[in-house]
């Protein structure tokens, strides 16, 4: 009897030695929600025979939509796990239709503010057999199964090598990145073409956006060209100008939930006649963040960013009545303010704007009247579901147009667009 009973307590101690809790990391798929108790607790379909101990600190992720919550166990048993949800960024993707991916965090980024939680084995009732979810019209639509009250936004703190391993693996996932780039969206423009006999006078505006809406990784490219052409009926003599605008910008959204990082590069160039003012712009921004303000139902968003932006332009100048090109390099801070609300469900309103303040690199004073100034008012119709019409007012003010080629300092650009949207 001593014997079995020794033999017992060994098997007990090595079953509990080789059963370790899910450490920082580890991973466990095919996570479902089996069922939503109150003070924002779910059921999860695995337990102690996959490696969950209670007070396991963890993220629930979405492999598609790149969700993530945080959550602490509060009791297991064989096969499932009862699991406390103390974050939840966005909690329209959490839902019993979904599967989840299971990961394991160190128990020092635990918020000292839940870490009472641990103290104390919840009491939860097992699932109920017999009782099942009504399927409803649609069987295959993704209900959302969490209170509306787990979008409050709160901050981990871990620290040391942790706090930069977890930083690393939010800010850069490579299978996320390619995910979040499968689907791009393309979105082509151009106003109505205009021509007039008399003076042979044609207008037209076109170019194209694409971009993607994913939940990490988002890329915008952007080119416009303007161009116009007005022939003098009496000296034959024909004027030309040209716009032409052109931008890539990369964005890691939401390293926190109201933080975002942005890089850019911008080209500009404006040709009014034989005179190029300038003839080229770059604007070459490698890391800048963008603050979100604010967002709802009716507003999408409403955003601040600020990026330090490597400016180099080449201008013609007229000097005793021969063009030379003047090239200037220097730092510009670039502030943009923007945001885009929906006035209904057919007709919304876009506004960015940029202020960019030159820094000479050999003084580092910053020209205040040298702004590089550009707003971009967009009202929005929706025609269809892809075809749009857009009213575009830009207004720019340069002061390098005035001091360099002696034109007006501002610049008001009226347009009307059809625009068409469709995905690659």
């Amino acid at each position: 009897m001593v014997y079995n009973e020794t033999m017992w307590i060994i098997l007990v101690l090595f079953l509990s030695l080789t059963a370790n809790a899910l450490e920082s990391f580890d991973r466990l798929g095919n996570i479902k929600i089996l069922k939503v108790l109150p003070n924002n607790v779910v059921m999860l379909n695995r337990g102690l025979e996959d490696g969950i101990r209670r007070n396991d600190h963890a993220k629930i992720s979405h492999e598609l939509n790149g969700y993530s919550s945080r959550a602490i166990c509060l009791k297991v048993s064989s096969d499932l796990s009862y699991w406390k949800i103390y974050r939840v960024p966005h909690s329209e993707v959490f839902s019993m239709d979904n599967e989840y991916v299971l990961t394991g965090i160190g128990d020092k980024e635990i918020p000292q503010r839940v870490s009472s939680w641990m103290e104390k084995e919840g009491d939860f009732k097992e699932p109920d057999e017999k009782s099942k979810k009504e399927l409803g019209s649609d069987p295959f639509k993704i209900s959302t199964d969490l209170p509306e009250k787990l979008t409050e936004r709160d901050l981990i703190e871990p620290v040391g090598l942790d706090r930069r391993k977890l930083y690393v693996e939010q800010a850069w996932n490579q299978e996320q990145f390619k995910k979040d780039l499968s689907t791009y969206n393309l979105s082509l423009f151009a106003s109505p073409f205009m021509r007039q006999s008399i003076n042979q006078a044609e207008s037209l505006r076109y170019g194209f956006k694409g971009g993607n809406l994913a939940s990490k990784y988002r890329l915008l490219t952007q080119f416009e060209q303007q161009q116009t052409q007005i022939k003098n009926p009496l000296t034959k003599e024909v004027v030309r100008t040209r716009g032409t605008n052109g931008q890539v910008q990369f964005v890691i959204h939401h390293l926190t939930p109201s933080l975002s990082s942005l890089s850019l590069i911008n080209y500009n160039s404006q040709k009014f006649s034989d005179l190029g003012t300038p003839s080229s712009h770059w604007q070459v921004g490698v890391l800048g963040f963008t603050w979100h303000m604010y967002d709802s139902k009716t507003w999408e968003y409403m955003d601040f960013s600020y990026i330090p932006l490597y400016d180099v332009r080449k201008t013609d100048v007229i000097k005793n009545g021969q063009i030379s090109e003047d090239p200037k390099s220097g730092l510009r801070h670039g502030f943009r303010f923007g945001m885009k609300s929906r006035i209904n469900e057919r007709v919304a309103f876009e506004n960015m704007l940029w202020v960019r303040p030159y820094q000479d690199l050999a003084s580092w004073m910053i020209e205040m009247d040298n702004l590089n100034l550009a707003n971009d008012l967009k009202f929005i119709v929706s025609l269809t579901e892809n075809l749009f019409f857009d009213y575009n007012l830009i207004y720019q003010k340069d002061k390098i147009w005035k001091t360099k080629s002696g034109l007006p300092d501002s610049n008001t650009i009226n347009s009307l667009n059809l625009r068409y949207d469709f995905n690659l």
